[in-house]
């Protein structure tokens, strides 16, 4: 299959990481979940709050307003950050992660003080995208008119240990099954050079395809690795995890704040 490459890279990730600590279920209910970020484009950068929902329950979370949300860098800069709607927090200004650079988010909120902490590494060098006619695919669709798979070519440094999270798009929505699906890998996998590694989804003629491929730091391969083991077994990203997912924040928190660059190319299907 198509994306038998990329779900092994995700498995063989799981059988690499660390053992988690088993929490008690009912602790989990009505804890600050985190999903920030800083990457290396110069824009807005966004962290979101809400609450954990208890196990097995369904709806959204409980969205977290009021709080105070900064990201201090190691050379001394300050970016606050303002509630633009409930929950959802920007920075005052853009700005852009510099690699080499530590970044550490700080919230206030409800009384309780959170913290975390990540590193900005090297963006990817990738080469180029191209794409050809998958003619097993075009027999037998498994989407209508969607049988052309794009390959992706990128020049991976052995010098140094790496991990990535890859985001693919079609016409400009995120494919990743509502959630469901991780795609990421360390570079032990890659052996140097990514040699027309194809997209895991197809595309019809005219659609355009997408990637972000994020250098991230072994903590967040953790997180990765940890919340794509649970995914299974639960609703969602953090509807009320069965097992303990890593994460850099103090304060009991859960999610990530995850500090990476982001190498985007773009292809049109042009059939």
């Amino acid at each position: 299959m198509k994306n038998i490459l990329f779900a092994l890279m995700a498995l063989l990730s799981l059988l690499a990481c660390e053992k988690t600590i088993q929490l008690d279920l009912e602790q989990l209910e009505g804890v600050l979940i985190v999903e920030g970020s800083v990457n290396n484009q110069y824009q807005p950068q966004i962290v979101k709050l809400s609450k954990s929902r208890p196990f097995g329950s369904t709806g959204k979370a409980p969205v977290v307003s009021g709080a105070m949300v900064r990201v201090k860098d190691d050379a001394n800069h300050e970016f606050r950050f303002v509630e633009k709607e409930p929950g959802l927090y920007v920075s005052e200004q853009a700005f852009a992660g510099i690699a080499g650079h530590t970044y550490t988010l700080l919230i206030e909120s409800e009384g309780k003080t959170y913290q975390a902490s990540d590193k900005m590494n090297n963006i990817v060098d990738y080469d180029s995208l191209t794409y050809r006619l998958d003619e097993d695919e075009m027999k037998d669709p498994e989407d209508s008119a969607r049988f052309y798979e794009v390959l992706l070519y990128v020049k991976e440094p052995q010098e140094t240990e790496d991990f990535y999270l890859f985001n693919f798009y079609r016409n400009g929505k995120l494919e990743n099954d509502e959630g469901q699906t991780i795609y990421f890998s360390e570079d032990k996998l890659l052996n140097g050079r990514i040699d027309g590694l194809p997209f895991p989804i197809y595309y019809a003629a005219q659609d355009e395809a997408k990637i972000e491929i994020l250098n991230i730091s072994r903590n967040a391969f953790k997180f990765y690795s940890d919340l794509a083991a649970n995914l299974d077994n639960d609703g969602g990203m953090f509807s009320g995890q069965p097992a303990n997912v890593y994460t850099n924040l103090s304060g009991g928190a859960r999610g990530y704040f995850l500090v990476a660059p982001v190498a985007t190319a773009t292809l049109k299907v042009d059939k």
